[in-house]
C-alpha cells in the first residue's frame, strides 16, 4: 500500500494507485491534490505475497519517476497539474485570451466584429471599437466564432449583462461588454470547457 499526506488538510491518503496517477481526490477533505512524496505504508505483518506486491509497487513508482525525469516533465507537469486541479474545481474559471481572436456579434439587423477578451464555460467578454451601433445592456445577441484548433464554428445565444467604455487616450476608445451564454447544450459547453482547459494547462516553453 502507498501513502502520502494531503497538501490541503494534512490527512493521510492511502492507495495502491498513487504510483500510477498524478492527481488524486483526498478521501478526507475531498480536495483534488497533486500526487507527491509517496512512500510505502508500514505493514503490521509480513508475507511473501505482501513483499512481492511492495516490490512491484516500488518498481512501478521508480519507473514512473524515471519516465517523468527523462522527458524533463517533472517541474512543468507539477505546474500543469496544479492548474488543472484548480480548473477541475472551478467551472466558472475565466480564460484570458492573449491574442487577437475575432468574433461576430449579431443583434437586431446588425452584425459587428469584436475581439474576444476572455471566456468561461458560462460567458465571455468582448471589445468593440466605439463607433457604430452596438448591443444594448440586457439585450439578446448572437455570438459567432471558431475556436483555434476546432473546425466547426460556434453560434451561441447570449445576454448582455454589462458594458463599459474605455478612455480615449492614448488609444482610440473602445466598449467592453460582458455576455452570459444562454441555453447551452452539453456538447457545446464541453467544447468550450475543453478549449479552456487545454489553453490554460499548456506547459512552459
Amino acid at each position: 500500500m502507498l501513502q502520502m499526506n494531503c497538501q490541503s488538510c494534512g490527512g493521510l491518503i492511502k492507495s495502491p494507485h498513487l504510483a500510477e496517477v498524478q492527481l488524486f481526490v483526498c478521501p478526507l477533505c475531498k480536495d483534488i491534490v497533486v500526487v507527491n512524496d509517496v512512500v510505502i505504508a508500514e505493514q503490521t505483518s509480513s508475507s511473501p505475497l505482501r513483499s512481492a506486491l511492495k516490490n512491484l509497487l516500488l518498481s512501478a513508482r521508480d519507473k514512473f519517476r524515471s519516465y517523468r525525469s527523462q522527458n524533463q516533465a517533472s517541474e512543468n507537469q507539477l505546474i500543469i497539474n496544479k492548474r488543472l486541479a484548480i480548473l477541475l474545481k472551478r467551472e466558472d474559471f475565466r480564460l484570458n485570451i492573449a491574442y487577437d481572436l475575432l468574433v461576430q456579434v449579431k443583434f437586431d439587423d446588425d452584425r459587428r466584429s469584436a475581439r474576444l477578451l476572455n471566456m468561461s464555460s458560462t460567458g465571455a467578454a468582448v471589445e468593440f471599437f466605439d463607433t457604430g451601433q452596438r448591443p444594448e445592456d440586457h439585450g439578446e445577441v448572437g455570438l459567432h466564432f471558431t475556436l483555434p484548433g476546432q473546425s466547426d464554428p460556434l453560434s451561441l445565444t447570449c445576454r448582455v449583462v454589462w458594458s463599459r467604455r474605455t478612455a480615449e487616450a492614448p488609444q482610440p476608445a473602445t466598449v467592453i461588454m460582458g455576455m452570459q451564454f444562454k441555453e447551452l447544450d452539453e456538447q457545446t459547453r464541453q467544447r468550450l470547457w475543453d478549449f479552456i482547459v487545454d489553453a490554460e494547462t499548456v506547459g512552459p516553453a
